[in-house]
C-alpha cells in the first residue's frame, strides 16, 4: 500500500496532465462516495494538502464539471472534512466560465469565480460580466460588482452597479434578480434600488422594476417617472405605479398621476397613454376618476378627461367644471 501511494503521488505531481480529481481523491481517502458528476481539472502544476482537505492548481487551469467549463490561472478545491465530498472550487486572476446548451452560450467573467459543487451555484466577484449568446448574437449582457447563479432554481442574482442590456432595453439598478427556465431563456427581471429603464430615447425611473419577458410587460413601482420621446418633444408622467405593455404600446399609471406635454398639465388618480393606430406612437391620454387639466390658462375638472396630442385637443365628461381667468370677472360655470 505504501508503494502504491508513492507511485500515485509521483503521478499527480507531473505537469501538463489531465486529472480526474474525483477519482484521485477517492483513492487517496479510501472512500466510496457517489456524485452527480466528476470534476475534471487540467493544470501545469497541482498540489494536495490532505491535512487541510485542499487541492491547489496553477498555470492554464481548465475545469470541466457537467456542462460547465472554467478557465483561469489559479484554482483551489476544498473537500468537506465530514462528508468527504467536493465542497467548492475557487478560481483566481480573472477566470471565466462557459456553458453551452442547445445552441445557446452563457459566459461569465470576473476577478474571482467560486463554484459550490454541492449546492450547484456559481458566484462571480469583482468586475463581473455575464453574456448570453444565441445564434452567434449576444441577446443579454449583465455587468455588476457580484453575480451568483443557482442552477437548481435557475435564478441569477446581481448586486452593485447592475447594468443589463436585453434586446433594445438597457437597465440600471443597485440589485437585480433574473429568473430563467430550464432552457436558459429569460422569464422575469426584477430591479431594486435606484432603478432606471431606458429604451431608445425613452426613460422610466422607479424604486422597483419588474419586467415579464413572456408577456413583455414592464412594471414600475414606487415613485415612478416616465420621460417618453415624441417626434419633436417629450411627454412626462409621474405616478406611484406604472405599467407598460410592449405588445400594445400602452402605458397605464395609477396613484397621484401627473402628466405634462407641451402646455398641457394634467393630474388625476389613474391615466392610460394609448398609441396612434397608424403611427403606433403615444397620441392619447385618458384620465379616469376626478381629474384636472390645465391648458392655455384654462382649467377643466371632470370624472373622465381624454387628451389628444395630434391633433391637439381634449374632451371632458362627468360633472365637468371649467375655469377661465380674466373673462367676465373669472366666473366659473359648468360646461
Amino acid at each position: 500500500m505504501e508503494n502504491f501511494n508513492k507511485k500515485l503521488w509521483k503521478y499527480l505531481k507531473k505537469e501538463n496532465i489531465r486529472l480526474y480529481i474525483l477519482t484521485a481523491i477517492l483513492l487517496i481517502l479510501g472512500s466510496a462516495l457517489v456524485y452527480a458528476g466528476d470534476l475534471q481539472i487540467q493544470a501545469d502544476k497541482q498540489s494536495f494538502k490532505m491535512e487541510e482537505n485542499k487541492a491547489k492548481f496553477e498555470g492554464n487551469v481548465k475545469v470541466q464539471y457537467e456542462d460547465l467549463k472554467v478557465m483561469g490561472k489559479r484554482a483551489e478545491v476544498n473537500i468537506d472534512p465530514k462528508s468527504k465530498k467536493l465542497k467548492d472550487a475557487t478560481f483566481f486572476d480573472q477566470p471565466y466560465v462557459i456553458q453551452v446548451k442547445k445552441g445557446k452560450t452563457n459566459e461569465i467573467k470576473a476577478n474571482i469565480i467560486k463554484m459550490s459543487l454541492i449546492g450547484k451555484k456559481v458566484r462571480a466577484e469583482g468586475n463581473t460580466q455575464t453574456t448570453v449568446t444565441e445564434n452567434a448574437q449576444p441577446t443579454a449582457i449583465i455587468t455588476a460588482d457580484a453575480q451568483e447563479y443557482d442552477s437548481n432554481t435557475k435564478v441569477l442574482t446581481a448586486n452593485g452597479s447592475v447594468i443589463i442590456y436585453y434586446k433594445d432595453v438597457e437597465t440600471f439598478s443597485d440589485n437585480a434578480v433574473a429568473n430563467m427556465n430550464k432552457e436558459g431563456d429569460l422569464q422575469k427581471i426584477t430591479l431594486t434600488g435606484h432603478g432606471r429603464l431606458k429604451q431608445k430615447d425613452s426613460i422610466i425611473v422607479a424604486d422597483k422594476f419588474i419586467y415579464d419577458a413572456i408577456t413583455e410587460e414592464a412594471f414600475g413601482i414606487g415613485n415612478a417617472y416616465s420621460d417618453v420621446s415624441m417626434d419633436d418633444t417629450r411627454i412626462q408622467v409621474w405616478s406611484s405605479r406604472q405599467q407598460y405593455d410592449k405588445k400594445t404600446n400602452v402605458m397605464m399609471a395609477s396613484g397621484n398621476v401627473h402628466v405634462i406635454y407641451k402646455d398641457y398639465d394634467a393630474r388625476g388618480p389613474k391615466a392610460s397613454v394609448y398609441p396612434d393606430p397608424k403611427t403606433n406612437k403615444p397620441n392619447k391620454v385618458v384620465f379616469v376618476g376626478r381629474s384636472k387639466i390645465t391648458n392655455e390658462g384654462r382649467t377643466i375638472e371632470a370624472d373622465r378627461i381624454e387628451m389628444l396630442i395630434e391633433p391637439k385637443n381634449f374632451f371632458a365628461e362627468g360633472n365637468v367644471k371649467t375655469f377661465i381667468p380674466n373673462v367676465q370677472n373669472s366666473k366659473q360655470g359648468d360646461l
